[in-house]
């Protein structure tokens, strides 16, 4: 359930009205005019919005300035959770972009959400955004865990990949383990199975807040993204089982090709089937025509930094995830 304020808002020299899922093409212009190097899409926005509803408590705003939309800012955090962690996000078009506007636009997220009984706050930046961390930073946020970001050309890593793909199917083959996609599978159970892999797959992720679980419903609305098709979506099958996913999102109106998920059950690990998933991903992608895929993981994730690196992606720079505690906690 989305909650929003009843009223326009004003803070600074900005006013705040609520926003709804028909702004989300707007504050992906927004976020693709902050950072260009990381074009966000308008569809995908809009479909990321819709789905946070089905899990998490929303509130949303467009920033105004002047007469003109020139930015946005949310909250959101999980409609059940021991300990409310908020996780706050504030953006600006780059001529009303200060380190001032965006200090006082998370401290107004941060008051509404700490009245409501959130306890800690979260905020991502780009390390290279020197304006948003400062403003974290005078917000009394500080670093807690990074994300780090890749980028693998697939002209030039062509011969590695097809014989990293050859290896892997070998190797796949051997073990009993078949590769093929969503679409070419016909169990009428798999997308529950996909799910409760997936469930499984995400406890292990390093994190520093709490882990929600998504109900089915949510995880079928994942798979229904525009960025997402079942004939690009890899898994891998033991038997009656499925062990793991890989999938490329392919933004169907601007960005980048990347990594929108890979996962593998507990069974699974350690027999090379998170390469061979993605080996199949990417050298789909060439077929399809597509320069290069971008994908990013937990810093700390060494396993698959190291299956990164052995494929050819380069680094592209982190994101920084942050954390304030509430006073007196």
């Amino acid at each position: 359930m989305t909650t929003s304020a009843p009223a326009p808002l004003s803070v600074a020299d900005m006013t705040l009205r609520p926003a709804t899922l028909e702004d989300a093409a707007f504050a992906s212009d927004v976020a693709t005019a902050a950072q260009p190097r990381d074009p966000e899409d308008p569809l995908l926005w809009r479909n990321w919005w819709k789905d946070e509803e089905l899990v998490l408590q929303v509130e949303r705003f467009i920033v105004w300035l002047e007469g003109r939309a020139v930015g946005f800012a949310l909250r959101r955090h999980p409609s059940e959770a021991s300990e409310r962690f908020e996780r706050l996000s504030a953006e600006l078009l780059p001529p009303a972009r200060t380190t001032a506007r965006l200090q006082a636009l998370l401290a107004l997220l941060e008051s509404r959400a700490a009245a409501e009984g959130a306890r800690r706050f979260t905020a991502w930046a780009w390390d290279r955004d020197g304006l948003l961390n400062g403003a974290l930073a005078k917000r009394g946020f500080r670093e807690e865990r990074r994300q780090r970001y890749w980028e693998l050309h697939l002209g030039r890593n062509r011969e590695r990949l097809e014989r990293m793909t050859s290896d892997s199917r070998e190797r796949m083959r051997a073990q009993g383990i078949r590769i093929l996609t969503v679409a070419e599978d016909d169990d009428p159970e798999k997308y529950q199975k996909l799910w409760r892999m997936t469930d499984e797959a995400e406890r292990d992720i390093p994190r520093s807040t709490p882990f929600v679980a998504s109900p089915f419903h949510a995880f079928m609305e994942w798979m229904r993204s525009p960025g997402l098709r079942e004939d690009r979506t890899w898994i891998a099958r033991v038997g009656d089982s499925i062990v793991g996913i890989s999938v490329l999102s392919y933004p169907p109106v601007r960005g980048n090709v990347a990594t929108d998920w890979t996962g593998t059950a507990r069974s699974a690990r350690g027999q090379g089937v998170a390469r061979a998933l993605k080996c199949e991903t990417v050298l789909q992608a060439i077929d399809l025509g597509v320069a290069s895929v971008r994908t990013d993981n937990d810093y700390q994730n060494a396993p698959i930094l190291h299956l990164n690196e052995s494929m050819g992606y380069e680094p592209l720079g982190e994101k920084v995830m942050y954390l304030k505690r509430a006073e007196g906690w």
